[in-house]
């Protein structure tokens, strides 16, 4: 079991096959092998937080895609008011507050455009704020237990494991908390954490650089031409290589280019569409010119079907009236043929293609779409009702009239049955990785659970630590869960440590409820790394790099585990 726990840490670490197919490799060798029945080994899947996560996923794509969100976060925010002064905490705070009934990447998504609107209206740089709302998404998410996918993979997990689940609220003053206290740090410390480097409005302005790939086109005007009489420069755009069938060629200005030759280029995407415009160059891997209605950026999420595949499969496969014509992110390595480029989680693509097309792009789960031109929406009345579906739904799981599992399906149903979407829309919104993840680790942890190999675990690590009293136990479990989510989920991290941490509540013979409460709320309460859908969003369109995320990250991270570290024994007293 231990061996088994090394290489599921270690798939799931460096994700050389797809998350979820870790997670139904763990359950068929953890039933094929009688570790766990077959039964116990699929009750993940059918757990009431399975049910709830998906419906959640239904409601938020949906008042996301009608724009009531949007309209909802501009009132609590503040839309119109052009004065400087508490932009930052009105967008932070109304972040927070929608993350509390939404996922804190569907709040994100919405928050963007009012951010940047914000920030150009104050005349400030929108990266001042795009990661304070990312961060305060995922503050406010982990108040309620439907804000993160890893409040309710847990509380099913814990279920499984003989526990009572956490109760919809039930980490209300613990995320208020961390939220104000995060809040107000970075309203104090934010123009120290956050960078401004001033380009983030040019990259507004259609200035952001892509890696594309262009082909001189038959009997082009560029045939023969040398680098220097291109004019490339002219227009802001830098050649980098030049591929013929046999070499690479450096991009001599009096180097020549014949017909065929593949050009590798970094260039906005106005510079993009007038090099398409002129008719000298094709794109590379796309037959013919797809005609261009809108163009769009597209953000690849963690988990995504896109991740790990090459650049040209995924132009195969993706709409046939779509192109991809650039990829952009953070440090680009050995420039190869941009068809062969492996996608990764947090590369933004640019798009152009027939609105149609766009739009079914739009209804890829595992992308993120910001289009140039207006959304097409089913209307505002169309969100309202989602939103009272919703809202009636956790009234009456917060009553105790129904689970909540039963009040979401109800709402979820009667939504289709009024005709407002069909079934196959609404499974479309959902992102069956994360579920089919989150039930296979379930089972893992019953598994080590029932097995003794997270007591040796629990043992084996806090050994040492246990005598220290239970102060230092609680710290130690609280940053080995945050550690545990740079290179992990924060979901998978979680449901890891859970059954360590049920089994150290056992050594220490106290309740084993606030140690799973603390793991929770570290693995949610980590932004160290831009590795969660809600940072990865507001990485590329900040201009972000790496390190600023652990500049600004760690001492949130800090704060945020003290909050939890002292409120948790305070109100769960063990």
């Amino acid at each position: 079991m231990l061996l088994l726990f090394v290489a599921a840490a270690v798939l799931l670490a460096t994700e050389l096959i797809p998350l979820e197919v870790t997670a139904l490799c763990l359950v068929v060798v953890l039933s094929a092998t009688g570790i766990i029945t077959a039964q116990e080994a699929f009750q993940g899947f059918a757990s009431e937080a399975i049910v709830v996560l998906a419906c959640v996923m239904i409601l938020s794509r949906r008042l996301a895609d009608s724009g009531a969100m949007l309209g909802l976060s501009a009132r609590l925010v503040g839309q119109g008011k052009s004065a400087p002064v508490g932009v930052g905490p009105r967008l932070m705070a109304g972040s927070a507050v929608l993350s509390m009934l939404f996922s804190n990447t569907s709040t994100t998504a919405v928050m963007m455009p009012v951010a940047i609107g914000a920030a150009r209206k104050a005349k400030h740089d929108p990266a001042r704020y795009l990661m304070p709302i990312a961060f305060a998404s995922i503050m406010g998410g982990s108040a309620t237990l439907i804000g993160t996918s890893t409040n309710l993979a847990v509380s099913g997990a814990i279920a499984r494991a003989g526990l009572e689940p956490f109760g919809l609220f039930e980490f209300f003053w613990v995320g208020v908390t961390v939220s104000v206290a995060g809040i107000a740090a970075m309203v104090l410390l934010g123009r120290r954490l956050v960078p401004v480097r001033g380009e983030t409005k040019d990259l507004e302005e259609g200035g952001a650089l892509f890696l594309a790939g262009l082909v001189v086109a038959p009997g082009s005007r560029a045939e023969g031409m040398t680098v220097s009489e291109l004019g490339l420069a002219d227009i802001d755009v830098t050649l980098l290589a030049i591929d013929t069938e046999d070499a690479r060629l450096e991009p001599h200005p009096r180097r020549k280019l014949h017909e065929g030759n593949h050009i590798i280029i970094r260039a906005t995407a106005a510079a993009l569409a007038s090099l398409l415009d002129d008719k000298r160059f094709v794109v590379d891997g796309i037959a013919e010119a797809t005609q261009v209605q809108v163009t769009a950026e597209a953000i690849l999420l963690p988990g995504s079907q896109w991740v790990g595949m090459s650049l040209a499969r995924m132009r195969r496969e993706l709409s046939p009236d779509v192109a991809v014509i650039g990829v952009r992110r953070s440090g680009y390595g050995r420039v190869a043929r941009i068809g062969l480029m492996r996608l990764r989680a947090g590369d933004i693509l640019h798009l152009v293609g027939e609105e149609d097309g766009i739009a079914r792009v739009d209804a890829d789960v595992d992308i993120y779409l910001a289009t140039d031109a207006e959304p097409v929406a089913p209307g505002r009345r169309e969100g309202w009702y989602t939103l009272s579906a919703l809202l009636g739904a956790i009234a009456i799981a917060a009553a105790g009239v129904l689970p909540l599992s039963v009040a979401l399906t109800m709402a979820v149903l009667g939504l289709v049955l009024a005709g407002r979407f069909t079934l196959r829309d609404a499974f479309a919104m959902v992102s069956w990785r994360v579920l089919i993840l989150i039930g296979g680790m379930s089972s893992f942890g019953l598994a080590m659970l029932q097995t003794g190999a997270a007591d040796w675990l629990a043992q084996g690590i806090f050994q040492h630590i246990v005598p220290l009293g239970r102060p230092a136990v609680l710290v130690s479990l609280s940053l080995l869960t945050v550690l545990l989510t740079q290179p992990l989920s924060n979901a998978a991290a979680a449901l890891t440590m859970l059954p360590i941490a049920i089994a150290l509540a056992d050594t220490l013979g106290v309740d084993p409820r606030p140690l799973a409460i603390i793991v929770t709320l570290s693995a949610s309460l980590s932004f160290i790394a831009p590795l969660e859908p809600a940072l990865l969003l507001v990485y590329g369109k900040g201009n972000y790099r790496l390190m600023d995320f652990v500049r600004a990250g760690v001492p949130l991270t800090l704060i945020s585990m003290a909050v939890v570290l002292v409120l948790v024994p305070w109100l769960w007293p063990f």
